[in-house]
């Protein structure tokens, strides 16, 4: 039996196991690591985490050490000699790697459950882990028993942690690709650090806000194209801090669909509209924006909507200039991955919106587009759809707009809570799609430039059949 596998299960272990795998190199997998191997990180890596100095500042050194492992760490102990904490830190992880065993069947090892465990580890060997804290591990005691083997990965998982604003971003996939990704993108920075003997410590790309850190890992560990468009990978990420005078801890959860959403669109075609969008959902003002630095740990609402499960379908269309965000294509595929509507729903909306432009176009008049725009409720978006119907017949339509069942079963499909019915959902998706069709028209005739709140549909009801 290997020492390792993937996905033991234990976030801080299967973290320092993917930065053994990637340190030692790419190909290597969990179960191909010998003792022989952890020896040689042992030797490579301790060096170069010896903590910042502040008195030395020159020598650099791994910042933020004890918010890791707390100050009684062998490597930040204040009664240990600067001078002997390397040593001791390395006489521990040898220690370690002699005791190590085969992986079994069962074992009580708070970190893989396969091994029976051999150590007893608090705050200061595994993070947020004993009484009177965050207690990562709910069994409420002074710490939690270890295996030697997962004992020794932890001490190694802060070479994949992304610090963000004094805390740490640690990454856990039910994918070991993902997480294999992540790692690469964290060690090549640190590998960059001891090249230039420029030691800061873990990968800290600049994002105070987690969640837009959350979305920078996605896209960053991406880039590398190892995960295929088919597999349901979800991600956990834990924002932490174990710093003594207060530990934290908060979860954020990725679903397999917004990932794979994220997949396609960060790679393919869709990837420059896809950035404008999240452009629109900062909170900033732009005109005073002269770098990424200056808003991108700003709120961000389309973030924020995607990990709450929340539509972000409005930033799709900019009605002030009655023009899409991206086209059809990249619409439907988020409401088809992350939304889960169904296509021939999709596919209704779409016919009805180019049946709507054409008569829009027809007209000559953008009277039944701004309407609809500023529909505030389903009686009001129902009234402009039927004046749309009339309008389709004065100009001789053939075809209905829409049929019963296509109205009750695609356009306003029954909702639990009638307050909620996707009529909104539909109007804006009719939107969309005559924004698209007739934008240019729009531009030509000079009906743009809408403002929603210039009038409102207390009238709708009331209009005249000559109107």
């Amino acid at each position: 039996m290997p020492i390792y596998e993937k996905l033991m299960g234990n976030p801080f272990v299967d973290a320092g196991v993917c930065g053994i795998c990637e340190w030692l190199g790419r190909t290597v997998q969990p179960d191909q690591i010998t003792k022989d191997d952890l020896e040689r990180v042992v030797d490579e890596i301790v060096p170069i985490m010896k903590p910042f100095d502040k008195k030395r500042p020159e020598a650099h050194g791994w910042k933020n050490w004890i918010s890791i492992f707390t100050n009684n760490h062998k490597l930040s102990n204040p009664s240990i000699k600067k001078d002997q904490r390397v040593p001791q830190f390395k006489s521990l992880l040898f220690k370690y790697i002699d005791e190590v065993e085969k992986l079994g069947q069962a074992g009580d090892c708070m970190g893989c459950g396969r091994r029976d465990a051999n150590t007893w580890l608090t705050r200061t060997g595994v993070p947020l882990t004993g009484a009177g804290n965050c207690n990562y591990f709910p069994i409420f005691s002074e710490g939690a028993g270890y295996c030697s083997a997962c004992a020794y990965a932890i001490q190694m998982s802060p070479l994949v942690f992304m610090a963000t604003a004094g805390k740490f971003l640690t990454l856990h996939s039910n994918s070991w690709k993902a997480l294999k990704s992540w790692a690469r993108v964290c060690v090549e920075d640190v590998r960059e650090q001891q090249l230039k003997q420029e030691i800061a410590g873990c990968y800290t790309p600049g994002y105070a806000n987690p969640r837009n850190g959350i979305f920078y890992m996605t896209r960053e560990m991406l880039k590398y194209g190892e995960m295929r468009p088919d597999e349901n990978i979800s991600m956990q990420v834990y924002c932490w801090t174990n710093y003594i005078q207060g530990p934290e801890l908060e979860v954020f959860y990725m679903p397999a669909p917004i990932f794979k959403f994220l997949r396609i669109v960060y790679m393919g075609k869709f990837n420059k509209t896809w950035q404008e969008i999240v452009r629109c959902g900062y909170l900033v003002n732009w005109d005073k924006v002269e770098s990424e630095d200056d808003y991108k740990n700003r709120t961000n609402r389309v973030y924020e909507n995607l990990l709450q499960d929340i539509s972000i379908l409005g930033f799709f269309i900019n009605r002030q200039h009655r023009k899409p965000r991206g086209n059809w294509e990249l619409l439907s595929l988020y409401f088809k991955e992350v939304r889960s509507m169904e296509i021939t729903r999709l596919e209704k909306i779409k016919q009805v919106g180019n049946l709507i432009a054409e008569c829009i176009k027809e007209s000559g008049s953008d009277k039944r587009l701004t309407r609809l725009e500023r529909a505030k409720s389903y009686e009001a978006c129902r009234t402009v759809l039927l004046y749309i119907i009339k309008e389709r017949i004065k100009l001789g339509a053939e075809k209905p707009l829409f049929s019963l069942d296509d109205y009750m079963e695609h356009l306003f499909p029954e909702s639990e809570d009638f307050s909620a019915t996707p009529w909104r959902e539909t109007r804006d998706l009719l939107l969309f799609r005559i924004y698209e069709k007739l934008h240019n028209w729009l531009q030509e005739k000079g009906f743009v430039d809408f403002d929603e709140d210039e009038d409102d549909t207390s009238d709708l009801d009331s209009e005249s059949d000559t109107e």
